[in-house]
């Protein structure tokens, strides 16, 4: 059968519109350079690479440069970490589809490459999938985790969701920075490739009619571009990394206790380099130590020392400053200065509620695309389930509980009367995990003996 936008090909490209294509091209290409310059800057401060604010002649920044390269503390990870941990896919429900849904996420190792597109929306604040045909799959559909540096969807003027392009641009070799480009445009009747800087592009007609790249957008805007999660914190980082430099400074020159001399006469001596010329040198005139003397041969000479620089002030306050970016971010304060001491399990559910209040909301729109990508996926092997408006995202439990207060919660709504398989959703099974209980259930009660049949009753007693 022949896929939406293959029939007729090549269609309208083929009389000399491909002036238009390059109009998609050049828009497509501006916006990807917006996208890929923002996100540089939240990767910067996810791998701990951004500039530290110092105020400093580019001479003294050169001698300060091993202190700047150290004062970096990656704090915006466990931002990130807090929530990406979080947010695992367990399965779809797709009605009668669920299987064939699931069986395209993990054929395309979805399963775990989903993790890669969460990250980058949550630290760029764009995240992309790709879904297209591919006869090497087993399912004839494959999903792939696209960066955010290299590709971009453009959407219809109005509209957040209805996507009219995508467009995908990559060195053939990273390594090379001067080797070729590649550009793919993704229109839905037409694929153009471009390869190097000039040339006609190669079109090809695009077998599954329609744009198969999906962006997704954990905290999407109405107007403007989606946030990051490390938008709130930045200026915070900023601020630590600054302290942590002076820190470091301090360290260096005022962290001992100095000892300074007056009247003490300072002796030279005369030193000749390779090429003959001769300079004056100072003659260090003490050797400190435990076991050493200093003499003073001037009665009117002094000893004295500068006391060392406290760091106190220093420590408390990055402290403050983590402790401000924790309340910003909802992240719990002991995930980032590891200061839980016998904490019981309601002060660590409490500290964790906002957290899980996020991880919730992120999820409630990254499923909204998910759900997007198992769609067009089920479109492309032309399974029926594409259709279903109720298909949604099986999320893993991101609230923490101990076993014990799990299967106590579970236990009391058995006895108000929850279906077994309810529990099991509960206890955190995916769907797939649940119709093989069920069928292990099924076995099992098959297979167990029949119960012995109840002994007769006694004959009631003769009357007197």
């Amino acid at each position: 059968m022949a896929r939406p936008g293959a029939q007729g090909w090549p269609g309208r490209w083929a009389g000399g519109r491909v002036s238009e294509l390059d109009d998609w091209r050049t828009e497509a290409g501006r916006h990807l350079d917006w996208q890929a310059g923002r996100a540089r800057a939240y990767l910067g401060y996810y791998h701990g690479e951004s500039q530290v604010i110092a105020l400093m002649e580019q001479e003294e920044r050169q001698a300060f440069r091993r202190l700047l390269d150290e004062s970096h503390a990656n704090w915006a990870e466990l931002v990130i970490k807090a929530v990406a941990e979080r947010l695992t896919v367990a399965g779809f429900r797709f009605g009668a589809s669920t299987d064939q849904a699931w069986l395209i996420w993990q054929a395309s190792r979805m399963d775990a490459d989903h993790k890669l597109v969460q990250n980058d929306a949550l630290v760029t604040g764009h995240g992309f999938a790709l879904v297209q045909p591919d006869e090497a799959n087993p399912t004839g559909v494959s999903i792939t985790a696209e960066s955010p540096l290299e590709a971009t969807v453009l959407y219809a003027p109005g509209s957040r969701r209805r996507r009219v392009a995508a467009y995908k641009r990559f060195m053939d070799d990273p390594g090379d920075p001067g080797g070729q480009t590649t550009e793919v445009l993704i229109l839905p009747d037409v694929i153009a490739t471009w390869r190097g800087a000039g040339g006609e592009p190669e079109l090809a007609p695009n077998p599954a009619g329609l744009v198969g790249m999906i962006e997704i957008r954990p905290q999407p805007e109405t107007m403007g571009p989606p946030r990051s999660e490390l938008d709130g914190v930045m200026s915070t980082l900023d601020r630590i990394h600054t302290t942590i430099f002076n820190r470091m400074v301090a360290t260096d020159y005022a962290a001992f206790r100095q000892a300074w001399a007056t009247g003490v006469k300072l002796a030279r001596r005369t030193i000749t380099d390779a090429e003959g010329g001769e300079h004056q040198e100072l003659v260090r005139p003490y050797d400190v130590g435990a076991n050493r003397l200093l003499i003073n041969e001037n009665p009117d000479g002094r000893f004295g020392s500068f006391p060392e620089s406290t760091l106190r002030g220093y420590l408390d306050a990055v402290e403050q400053d983590v402790h401000t970016m924790a309340a910003i971010s909802q992240t719990p304060p002991h995930y980032l200065l590891a200061t839980m001491v016998n904490l019981a399990a309601d002060a660590i559910k409490a500290a964790e509620a906002g957290l899980v209040s996020k991880c919730a909301q992120r999820a409630l729109f990254i499923g909204e695309d998910w759900e997007e990508v198992a769609r067009v996926a089920l479109t492309l092997v032309g399974d029926p389930g594409a259709a279903d408006v109720e298909g949604e995202v099986v999320w893993r439990d991101w609230e923490t509980r101990s076993q014990g207060q799990l299967v106590d919660a579970l236990v009391k709504l058995a006895t108000i009367g929850v279906p077994r398989e309810v529990l099991w959703e509960r206890a955190g099974a995916s769907p797939q995990e649940i119709d093989r209980w069920r069928d292990m259930a099924a076995r099992e009660a098959a297979a167990a003996p029949p119960a012995p049949a109840p002994a007769p009753a006694p004959p009631a007693p003769a009357p007197a």
